[in-house]
């Protein structure tokens, strides 16, 4: 076999995939406008680096990445209630192995067996609970260090993808916030189009990620991380929910960017045959141990030799699982030993294979110079190790190697000389790409324009999903109309003061509903997304928090605005001094805000099921204080709870704000005999709140706003970088 592949210098004006090629013609196909024109190279004028051109060469310039792996252990930690103690789990039994760069490598075993939680501790997804030895390029690192995070990816199972974006729009704003805004919106498109030209998604460019099928789901889940072009992917089950021509197309796509020089490392199931054939390692976890690793083509051969012989015509992958899962009376503890001492033994004859290699063709009088040249090429010598050897003869090593250079050198000898010259501007230029592609990868947006990225999704989302909001405007437009005919002219008549008081605290409660419930599911909808554009380096927390709420809050408050606007209208609450019903805009606003902010703690902190439940409780455990109960009418053991109740502040300022600030005499009916609330001081005295403080009200409902957003950001945290 042929482990030296041809080596050519790297063309100036274009290598790998044309990014002006047509493609067939559809509505929904890229934009003709990021076609980019083709250099002319002509005589000695050096042409400016083209990364449109050469855009197959930059992510075969990925930085070579081999993963070893030495007595990794994961346990976990429970309580068991029967037995009322905390008892220890171990999931991975102390296994080996390795990830070679330019391989695909396949992580199989049934249902159960460790390997998902063999692929999260690779990626650091699982710290805790881990021990053991892992290497990168022979040093040690941990996984959870950000200098790992930036070599790796980790795409998920769940198709985790914004429903209502387009292909394009997905992979620009993922360009936007890896790339930064120091390369240019024309390199960012040309390589977007290149991405989804090699993963074949250049005709759905226009489509809504909701539309797209489930293979094409999860090759634009690849394309989007391939954009900052990580070293290593990590892939949980890719092929899961596909027919048998997806699971072709991802497996064979996976296939192409390991020779691109990647290290791809997924979980399996149970491949067909055809599929299991394209892979070039398998590493095989049943129980917590590794029962084979190495070459797919020597996984019947080992099986052999451990007296297990697969039937003609059976499909060597579930041969392997009913192995696995315990038929043809396997010995676990022999196969666990047997694969331990295969790997020791190919990794010490790797690499005297390939020194053996090495000194053949040095040893070749018609290979010196193609030796000497292997020296300026250091990455293509380190490839060398990411190949598999089937324990060839001392004196037959690389004689098919041999065959083709010897046929090469006569035609390579005379055109050597000539081409020094090119070929080291070809490496100036291709050293020039190198160096300006990683400064480009490595340079992310910053902090302001990742905030502003992420507040333009969010609208871009929110418009073409206006139902909801234009729901939540119509609900309080609609309640306002029905508050304000039910209790219409009741603000300004000392007979009716009762009645306005049912509707202020109406108000108030309907304005805590809506603020709350209307976000309590906003997290467990996101924290998906969340956690895979998080955990790979998309962007920072803050930022992303700050934009939702800069979207949030300004919403609510509108809603908010419009229904106290139509309601103190018709109610008649406008008939005294205006700076009143400012006063009561600002505090139900308030209060609204207060209680949208304990939605998202209880979202971000609860189950979906339980905090579509908790939200309601805490709003009526809130809002009894306040509404027909004194404070020294209740029980001292929650009297604490009267204090912090933002209800209660918005609730007894609004109160304050109309019946308050030296309110005069309310007008009494000709026809009425006593008005005992004629006088609103008479009214607050009965109420026992008049002696609020406007800026008390408004500071607890702030500090209120402040804390919860603080500890909604706080447990968001957590949940993210719990390892």
């Amino acid at each position: 076999m042929t482990v030296i592949q041809d080596m050519k210098p790297a063309d100036a004006c274009g290598a790998g995939i044309n990014c002006c090629s047509s493609v067939a013609s559809s509505e929904t196909s890229i934009d003709e406008s990021f076609a980019c024109a083709k250099p002319s190279c002509t005589g000695d004028v050096v042409c400016k680096p083209n990364y449109c051109e050469n855009w197959e060469v930059n992510f075969d310039h990925c930085k070579q990445v081999n993963i070893e792996f030495e007595n990794v252990k994961y346990t976990v930690r429970k309580f068991n209630f029967q037995e009322r103690k905390f008892v220890t789990k171990e999931i991975l039994h102390g296994i080996n192995g390795a990830f070679r760069a330019g391989e695909l490598t396949a992580i199989m075993g049934p249902s159960g067996s460790g390997k998902s939680t063999l692929l999260n501790v690779m990626t650091g997804f699982r710290a805790t609970g881990v021990t053991g030895t892992i290497r990168v390029n022979g040093e040690p690192i941990s996984t959870n260090s950000p200098s790992f995070r930036e070599l790796s990816c980790y795409i998920h199972q769940d198709d985790l993808l914004r429903p209502l974006m387009s292909v394009g729009e997905t992979m620009m704003l993922a360009a936007h916030l890896k790339l930064g805004f120091n390369t240019s919106k024309e390199y960012k498109q040309n390589l977007i189009k290149h991405i989804l030209t090699l993963l074949g998604l250049e005709h759905r460019y226009n489509v809504f990620a909701a539309k797209l099928s489930g293979g094409q789901k999860k090759r634009l889940a690849i394309a989007l991380e391939l954009i900052s072009n990580p070293p290593v992917l990590f892939l949980d089950e890719p092929t899961t929910g596909l027919d048998s021509s997806s699971c072709s197309q991802c497996v064979s796509l996976l296939k192409k960017l390991a020779s691109l020089g990647h290290t791809i490392v997924c979980t399996i199931h149970q491949p067909s045959a055809l599929i299991f054939e394209m892979f070039d390692k398998l590493y095989t976890v049943v129980d917590g141990n590794c029962i084979y690793q190495g070459p797919v083509r020597e996984l019947i051969p080992f099986l052999e030799g451990q007296d297990l012989v697969c039937p003609s015509y059976h499909n060597p992958a579930d041969f392997l699982l009913e192995i696995a899962v315990g038929e043809h009376d396997r010995d676990l503890v022999k196969l666990v030993n047997a694969a331990n001492k295969k790997y020791h033994e190919d990794t010490d004859n790797q690499q005297i294979n390939v020194q053996c290699l090495l000194s053949k063709i040095k040893d070749n009088e018609a290979c010196s110079k193609i030796a000497s040249n292997l020296k300026r090429f250091p990455a293509a010598i380190s490839k060398l190790t990411a190949f598999d050897y089937v324990k060839p003869a001392a004196d037959d090593v690389s004689l098919e190697e041999m065959k083709t250079l010897n046929a090469r050198a006569a035609t390579n000898a005379m055109m050597d000389d000539s081409d020094n010259e090119v070929g080291s501007a070809a490496r100036t230029k291709s050293n020039d790409r190198y160096t300006a592609y990683k400064a480009v990868r490595t340079e992310q947006a910053s902090f302001i324009m990742q905030y502003f990225l992420l507040l333009n999704r969010i609208f871009i989302c929110a418009r073409r999903n206006y139902f909801l909001l234009l729901a939540r405007l119509m609900s309080h437009i609609v309640i306002g109309l029905i508050f304000g005919y039910l209790y219409m002219n009741v603000g300004d008549k000392a007979t009716t003061v009762l009645g306005n008081y049912v509707y202020l605290y109406g108000s108030i409660l309907l304005l805590v509903y809506t603020g709350k419930m209307a976000v309590v599911l906003t997290f467990p909808l996101e924290i998906g997304m969340l956690t895979r554009e998080h955990f790979n380096r998309w962007y920072g927390l803050t930022p992303y928090f700050l934009s939702l709420l800069s979207f949030e809050i300004p919403f609510q408050s509108i809603c908010t605005v419009l229904y106290t606007v139509i309601s103190v209208y018709l109610t008649g609450n406008n008939a005294d001094e205006s700076f009143r019903i400012y006063y009561f805009i600002i505090l139900a606003v308030l209060a609204s805000l207060s209680a949208q902010a304990w939605g998202f703690f209880v979202g971000a902190t609860l189950p979906t099921k339980l905090a579509v439940f908790v939200g309601p409780i805490l709003a009526v455990l809130f809002s009894i204080f306040g509404f027909c109960t004194r404070y020294i009418d209740i029980t001292p053991i929650f009297r604490w709870m009267w204090h912090i109740s933002y209800f209660r502040a918005g609730f007894h300022g609004a109160l304050n704000a109309i019946y308050g600030l030296e309110r005069p005499f309310l007008s009494c009916p000709n026809d009425t005999m006593y008005c005992h609330f004629r006088s609103p001081k008479v009214f607050l005295n009965y109420m026992m709140i008049s002696d609020v403080n406007m800026a008390d009200c408004v500071t607890l409902m702030v500090v209120v706003m402040a804390v919860m957003h603080t500890l909604t950001l706080i447990t968001l945290w957590h949940k993210l970088n719990k390892r």
